[in-house]
């Protein structure tokens, strides 16, 4: 059985967490991703340009900003299913 020193830390995480998610939620669009998904275009294959070239740092950019999007959409999604099954 946890302590009551990690049952108070976890309980605090669980609050934080649900603090960032409703302020995500409130302040990201549906909208502001289109435009963030649009500005990266994270929607397309890493590999462009002429046959045989590939920047792996172009590569890194675009995987990189993908995994905020992905982010933001999970939080997003996450503080949703929180709030609709409250």
């Amino acid at each position: 059985m946890p302590s009551t020193e990690e049952q108070q830390f976890e309980q605090t995480y669980k609050e934080h967490v649900a603090r960032r998610r409703a302020h995500l939620a409130a302040h990201i669009t549906p909208e502001t991703i289109a435009y963030l998904q649009a500005e990266f275009q994270t929607n397309l294959p890493c590999f462009q340009g002429t046959q045989g070239t590939y920047d792996p740092l172009d590569a890194m950019k675009r995987d990189a900003q993908r995994e905020i999007i992905l982010w933001l959409t999970n939080e997003i999604n996450q503080h949703n299913k929180q709030t609709n099954n409250q």
